[in-house]
């Protein structure tokens, strides 16, 4: 049996088939096309919808921050504190009070005397630059040391064993040559807010200086990003942080979960309203949470030369050690900061200072 082809109507129904599988092709892929543009509009509308509401960003920046992180590097400065202190030790039975202790009694009843320091690190920010006098903002417990320290026989505190007497303060600033010493001009222990005095000599390289404007506390959200620049473990770093409105606001503090460590204290704090480049500073990094426990040291002369374990046979002292609970960060508000500064307007302009040429 034959079989007779029509190869005419065998072309042509093969060009249907193209054509109609041609025709939905294009048709999905036009589809695709007006899917993708729409999602794109969409997510374009909504990106410029979240950064036009006037509030500090809780997206991560689509843009670059690395120019202002860099211009920000060069105001934030590392601080250094040296406190000397000379330890009188009283005998048992001089059973000396603290209102018997006066500058004559220290070495008629002392039966020894020692000097001792204690050295803190912190970060400052250079916030005043103007006619050679600079102004930097840090923490009140960075550069705050007590006069006099006691230590006490008794558990009720009345008759004292020994007292550290603070003889000389020294205060360093990495970037500044050698000349006048940095003074602290002002300061608030409560609120841990402190302003330095600086005058600059003609050895002085070009300084910067913090030019971003004061932000507002209360526009900070839940999940606003900030960013963080100061000296940890005397490292210069920037870190990012996410903001928790707590109870600690009321008080002049906010919460974010920065990795803190020694040295940040006096860090600046940012955050970014409606997208690049609009930082603001919202804050100063403070303290952390932190676990405190006593512990025992040896006397600070104490050198161990043998490799082995060994009977120590000195002095023993309790020392207070605290160990940092990280992811907890505590921050004083740009508020509180901006107050400070104006109640304490006289003693900065008697130091010189131009209250007009502040950041606020």
């Amino acid at each position: 049996m034959y079989y007779c082809i029509n190869y005419n109507l065998l072309i042509n129904k093969l060009n249907f088939l193209l054509n109609n599988m041609l025709t939905k092709n294009i048709t999905l892929y036009c589809l695709t096309v007006i899917l993708l543009f729409g999602c794109k509009t969409a997510n374009i509308e909504s990106v410029n919808e979240i950064r036009q509401d006037n509030k500090y960003d809780s997206e991560f920046p689509s843009e670059s921050v690395s120019s202002e992180l860099s211009y920000i590097s060069k105001t934030v400065k590392k601080l250094d504190i040296l406190a000397f202190y000379a330890t009188y030790t009283f005998p048992v039975d001089s059973k000396l009070k603290e209102t018997d202790i006066g500058d004559s009694v220290l070495d008629v009843y002392s039966y020894s005397k020692s000097i001792t320091h204690e050295a803190v690190s912190g970060t400052a920010t250079v916030i005043y630059n103007y006619d050679n006098i600079v102004g930097l903002l840090t923490c009140a417990h960075v550069v705050d040391f007590e006069d006099r320290i006691y230590s006490y026989y008794d558990e009720d505190e009345k008759y004292v064993k020994s007292i550290a007497v603070k003889i000389k303060q020294q205060n360093h600033i990495s970037g500044f040559a050698p000349g006048d010493p940095v003074e602290i001009v002002a300061i608030d222990k409560s609120k841990d807010i402190a302003i330095l005095f600086k005058k600059l000599n003609n050895d002085d390289k070009i300084i910067k200086t913090m030019n971003y404007p004061a932000g507002k506390s209360k526009d900070l959200q839940w999940g606003s990003v900030v960013y963080i620049m100061g000296f940890p473990l005397g490292n210069l770093m920037v870190t990012r942080a996410v903001v928790s409105i707590t109870d600690k606001m009321k008080t002049g503090f906010f919460v974010t979960d920065a990795l803190y460590n020694h040295g940040i204290s006096g860090s600046p704090v940012f955050a970014v309203r409606d997208g690049m480049p609009n930082f603001e500073l919202v804050g100063m990094a403070s303290s952390s949470a932190a676990q405190a426990s006593n512990i025992l040291i040896p006397d600070e002369n104490f050198v161990n030369e043998t490799k082995s374990r060994s009977v120590y046979t000195g002095d023993i002292f309790v020392d207070n050690n605290k160990l940092i609970s990280y992811g907890v960060t505590y921050s004083v508000t740009i508020d509180e900061i901006i107050t400070f500064i104006n109640l304490n307007e006289d003693a900065l302009s008697a130091k010189g200072f131009d209250m007009n040429n502040f950041f606020m």
